[in-house]
């Protein structure tokens, strides 16, 4: 069953990425749009069920973008909650938005109110994620949040035309010397020393997953081209070198990093994850005992 749609504008990608989380815990399917501009052309080719806005927004307003949703008949349906820190601009609004609040909005406030919002009768009814995430905000998160986010890139891939996606898989390779100097340290604080280097280096908006002992997952969604990737991994690379000597020489990791690039040439996910973990292998069969290296792997045709 599909979830219903909603569509967060929001130009700060933080902020952006926190609203994202509460909505998807509550059930729905999510898309950011950062630019006013953007908003509006997304919004001439779907009908949300949910329009999470802000104001104070680049190239085209979110008091614009209001009045043009409440104008188009197509989006009778969808129900709009202004979200902004600009009080003289939600005082001034000429068309009504369904719920107005005023910036900073806690985790909980905007659960509670999210929770409360009824669809209209055409749109499906949200099943909120009961397994909570690993972490609190920001992450990492568990697996299950993570493949959700997985399957909106590619449904998201599939509705807008040249789409790309990455997911990059990191695996903390434990040959048999390294894992007996492991035991000797904090393997978890070890991991999330790791996890806490990569969310300097991630957006916001990128989604980081542990899902086991020794591996991270990472989704970079709505990304331009290959190249990106690759740059994207040789600062992670530089980064994770720098970690791995501060945790110190007693023990060293290598980390073998998979890279994918998708597209809508796939039709599942679980092929996505069979061929980062691919990527991951042929990565990992690369390079000495303690260097670092990563494969990427292209889109699927």
């Amino acid at each position: 069953m599909d979830k219903p749609l909603a569509l967060i504008i929001e130009d700060e990608r933080d902020v952006a990425a926190l609203f994202r989380y509460v909505i998807d815990m509550a059930g729905y399917r999510t898309e950011i749009a950062l630019h006013g501009q953007i908003a509006i052309e997304r919004l001439s080719n779907i009908q949300p069920d949910l329009v999470i806005l802000d104001l104070n927004l680049p190239g085209v307003s979110g008091v614009e973008i209001l009045e043009m949703i409440r104008k188009d008949a197509r989006l009778n349906y969808t129900k709009v909650i202004v979200i902004t820190a600009h009080a003289h601009l939600a005082a001034g609004l000429r068309a009504e938005p369904d719920l107005l609040l005023l910036k900073p909005v806690s985790l909980d406030q905007l659960t509670q109110l999210v929770g409360r919002i009824n669809l209209s009768r055409r749109s499906q009814k949200p099943t909120p994620m009961q397994q909570k995430p690993l972490d609190s905000y920001p992450g990492p998160y568990d697996q299950s949040f993570f493949m959700n986010r997985l399957e909106s890139a590619l449904k998201q891939s599939k509705e807008i035309d040249k789409y790309l996606f990455a997911v990059f898989l990191f695996k903390l390779e434990q040959k048999n010397k390294t894992k007996n100097q492991a035991d000797t340290q904090d393997w978890e604080s070890i991991i999330r020393e790791i996890a806490e280097a990569l969310r300097y280096i991630l957006r916001p908006t990128d989604t980081i997953a542990r899902f086991d002992q020794d591996t991270l997952y990472v989704l970079f969604e709505n990304i331009p081209n290959g190249d990106i990737s690759v740059m994207i991994a040789n600062r992670i690379q530089e980064r994770l070198n720098r970690v791995v000597v501060d945790i110190g020489n007693k023990i060293r990791l290598p980390i073998r990093i998979g890279i994918l690039l998708c597209n809508s040439g796939y039709k599942k996910i679980d092929e996505i994850l069979g061929d980062a973990k691919y990527a991951q292998t042929l990565a990992s069969a690369q390079g000495d005992e303690y260097s670092n290296y990563y494969y990427q792997f292209s889109v699927k045709k």
